[in-house]
């Protein structure tokens, strides 16, 4: 038998994969490139989630999501911003 996986499935994988996967080892990085390819790829994976819990109505989750998307999209900030001071402090 062969596994048959909808578009909704995939979505809950690429969820898993950029949200988990890829995300929490960049972001404890000490590095600031690092860090912020981890908030990139927990706004994908938040993105994919947030697709999901749409269409089967978890509407809840939705805002849990969106809160870590707004806090990866702030923490992005944070960085290019710190970078910025560098470059006006040298």
């Amino acid at each position: 038998m062969f596994i048959s996986m909808g578009m909704l499935e995939i979505i809950q994988l690429l969820s898993v994969f950029f949200g988990t996967l890829i995300a929490a080892p960049l972001i404890v990085s000490k590095k600031a490139k690092k860090r912020m390819m981890g908030l990139f790829a927990v706004i994908a994976g938040s993105f994919f989630a947030i697709i999901v819990q749409l269409y089967l109505g978890l509407y809840y989750f939705v805002f849990a999501n969106a809160f870590w998307l707004l806090n990866a999209c702030n923490g992005i900030k944070k960085i290019i911003r710190s970078k910025k001071k560098e470059i006006r402090n040298f």
